[in-house]
């Protein structure tokens, strides 16, 4: 269903995927219903076990699949803020796709923290199929947690509090771009926009916690509690490779460069200055920040807004998730493809390379400059 665009294409998915449908269809020929059935899946006298779409999840019936292809005239943006331009499939490859899901899940925070009931119902729910599409087509290291993730989030993404449908429209597109960008690799580019999305709904499972939390769902709120433990275990699958070849960008700039990130750190963040150099992640924030810088950017505007957006203390790392936080607002690439600033070499690249490699992937794809 995340995948699809239309009622047709739906049942085409189904098809495609192998599932047995048998339809309910009224004498005028309308469709009034239907069910599902896996081809092994077989009853004593060898047929086929079919499941309405209702009895298998309450937002598979027909009614309400049809709900989301129908939204109203003047669906709200995913903050809440007003009338939502036209979301236009632009699907350019996985790691697009990513950032553009990463986006939305940040804007899905600020609606979950800020918005009213049905909004922020909305938004949980369609946060199930995020992380269903992203278990869909992640590499095979992390797709075991992000399939656990996915499977104890939907009693999450489910409660008595109606959802407001089109305020849950950014995430679901960014759900169809997933699935629509195919496979991603597990390395480069790829695997480190994983690593920030993953990063992302980790915060995202946290907030719907707390929110269920404060109404006292404890089935919904236990749930998203255990899916932002598989996501905290896929990050650290995921993050491996990317944290490390940025880590050693930021071990190999010179002493000089290296104060001056620490400097900007005491400066912005002092009660967390001390905490963040003694993590392991630090040289990856460090590298960066001078990414930032020599793309153009203020490092200590970015910081103080990359530090004030949500709160830092559940996080594990919190160089990781600033490092991010950072490389998706500043339009950097999540993972340069080839370092630039060692120590006997960066003055030489300074003018040329390095000034015009940084930000072009990433304020080409990146979707928040579009909104």
């Amino acid at each position: 269903m995340a995948g699809a665009t239309s009622e047709e294409e739906f049942f085409d998915r189904l098809a495609a995927a192998g599932l047995l449908i048998r339809k309910r269809v009224a004498p005028s020929g309308d469709l009034l219903g239907y069910k599902v059935a896996l081809p092994d899946d077989r009853n004593g006298e060898k047929e086929p076990v079919f499941y309405a779409g209702s009895t298998l999840a309450p937002d598979l019936s027909l009614p309400r699949i049809r709900e989301r292809w129908t939204l109203p005239a003047e669906a709200v943006s995913a903050d809440g803020s007003g009338p939502e331009q036209p979301v236009l499939p632009d699907v350019t490859g996985p790691a697009f796709a990513r950032r553009r899901a990463t986006a939305a899940t940040w804007q899905a925070l600020l609606v979950i923290d800020h918005g009213d009931e049905g909004a922020a119902a909305a938004q949980i729910a369609a946060a199930g199929e995020i992380l269903d599409a992203l278990a869909k087509t992640s590499a095979a290291h992390t797709r075991a947690e992000l399939r656990e993730a996915a499977f104890v989030f939907e009693r999450a993404s489910r409660s008595h509090v109606k959802a407001v449908r089109g305020n849950d429209r950014a995430l679901r597109q960014a759900a169809r771009d997933l699935v629509h960008s195919g496979p991603a690799l597990g390395r480069g580019e790829d695997g480190a926009t994983t690593a920030m999305l993953i990063d992302m709904a980790f915060f995202l499972a946290t907030a719907a916690a707390n929110w269920h939390a404060k109404k006292h769902h404890s089935q919904q709120a236990a749930a998203a509690r255990q899916a932002a433990e598989h996501l905290r275990a896929a990050y650290q699958a995921a993050a491996g490779e990317p944290m490390a070849a940025l880590g050693q960008r930021g071990r190999r700039m010179a002493q000089r460069v290296r104060q001056r990130q620490a400097d900007l750190l005491h400066q912005v963040l002092p009660e967390l200055a001390e905490r963040v150099q003694a993590e392991p992640g630090w040289p990856a924030l460090a590298a960066t920040l001078d990414d930032a810088r020599r793309a153009g950017h203020d490092p200590a505007a970015l910081l103080t807004e990359a530090a004030r957006r949500r709160e830092l203390d559940t996080a594990t790392s919190i160089s990781d998730v600033l490092v991010w936080r950072l490389r998706r607002s500043a339009h950097l690439p999540a993972l340069p493809e080839r370092p630039h600033d060692t120590p006997a070499g960066s003055r030489r690249r300074q003018g040329s390379s390095a000034s015009r490699a940084l930000p072009t992937q990433g304020s080409v794809n990146d979707p928040s400059r579009r909104r």
